[in-house]
């Protein structure tokens, strides 16, 4: 067993992570910075470049657990039940997500270490993180549903779908107050976002205005469709 495996073995301390990082990879100027500032962001990322230069540790959070598929099956012949005809819509829509994300993480992974600024190496390490959570989440919906064939319903499409069936229930009075405090919501996000105070929120700050903002379209046509109904 080398250093990094027993570190890892050991529970990962971040501080002796560091310390490994600056022996076996001097070079990685950007990443203890990040580590530092945030560590419950990028200590993901220190743990998986350590990964890679270890020769016999297979990390559970590094890339090879984030794959889309199992070694040598396709896509379909890992998730058969994508295929069925009482699987729910909402695994058949994260289906291309899981490659869209996947395929981005492992873009953004590739050029990680090539950054030349603070700026750049922030906004790639924000990218493998965000496609890298979201594979997961998408994963621990399947491998879910492929064991019990019910529904885990913990990833946001499921409750996107939920507020979705409510909106559908309301009065056009309802719709119009609702269409206030989301136009509300997404102004108060966008100030936050605005201030440019704590970068760390940055991900969880526009995935709440991304939202809203599609909430608020589907609010804004119902609306539509109302008035247009009632001319």
């Amino acid at each position: 067993m080398n250093e990094i495996d027993r570190w890892f073995d050991s529970g990962a301390e971040v501080s002796e992570g560091l310390r490994l990082l600056s022996v076996y990879a001097p070079g990685s100027r950007w990443l203890p910075k990040l580590v530092t500032v945030a560590p419950e962001r990028f200590v993901p990322l220190l743990k998986d470049r350590l990964s890679l230069l270890s020769e016999n540790h297979k990390d559970p959070v590094g890339p090879a657990s984030a794959a889309p598929v199992a070694v040598g099956k396709s896509f379909r012949e890992s998730w058969p039940f994508l295929s069925e005809p009482d699987c729910p819509i909402e695994l058949k829509v994260l289906a291309a997500d899981k490659i869209t994300a996947w395929r981005n993480y492992t873009s953004a992974h590739n050029s990680l270490f090539d950054c030349a600024t603070t700026e750049s190496c922030f906004e790639v390490a924000k990218k493998v993180i965000i496609n890298y959570m979201e594979n997961r989440k998408i994963y621990s919906e399947f491998a879910y549903y492929n064991e019990h064939h019910s529904v885990l319903g913990k990833h946001p499409i499921f409750a996107q779908a939920k507020r979705l069936s409510e909106l559908r229930k309301m009065s056009v009075i309802s719709l119009l107050k609702k269409q206030r405090n989301l136009e509300g919501a997404i102004w108060r996000i966008n100030n936050e976002i605005g201030k440019k105070d704590k970068p760390w929120l940055l991900a969880e700050r526009e995935t709440r205005r991304t939202m809203k903002e599609s909430e608020l379209k589907i609010v804004n046509n119902m609306i539509k469709e109302y008035e247009q109904g009632s001319n």
